[in-house]
């Protein structure tokens, strides 16, 4: 499982450094945001998966939704998500995080793309 390439986005700045450092130490290459990226950066970037908190989708809107499916699969971080953001994502885990639930949902979402 390790070795897969993701990116996390996250205005959390400490959220995102230190949910990087711990992802990293498992074994992932980790490109981090502060803002959902362009799509034509998406295009010339591929991941694995996308790790996102819910703070940076605004939405409900087209933008935030096509960045869910140019991005798929998608990790969404949410203490309580929005219910027309559900659809649109592969696996939810909430905020605050528990040890751990990240890199499973990485990896539930890796198992059924292969």
């Amino acid at each position: 499982m390790p070795s897969l390439r993701l990116l996390l986005v996250a205005a959390d700045t400490e959220l995102r450094r230190s949910l990087a450092f711990a992802l990293e130490a498992e074994g992932f290459s980790v490109v981090q945001r502060d803002e959902t990226p362009p799509r034509a950066w998406l295009r010339t970037n591929r991941f694995d998966c996308t790790i996102i908190e819910q703070k940076i989708l605004a939405g409900p809107d087209y933008e935030d939704i096509a960045f869910c499916i140019k991005a798929h699969p998608v990790v969404l971080l949410a203490g309580s998500p929005h219910p027309w953001l559900v659809e649109w994502v592969s696996e939810i885990v909430d905020l605050p995080l528990a040890a751990g639930a990240v890199s499973a949902a990485v990896g539930r979402v890796a198992e059924t793309a292969a």
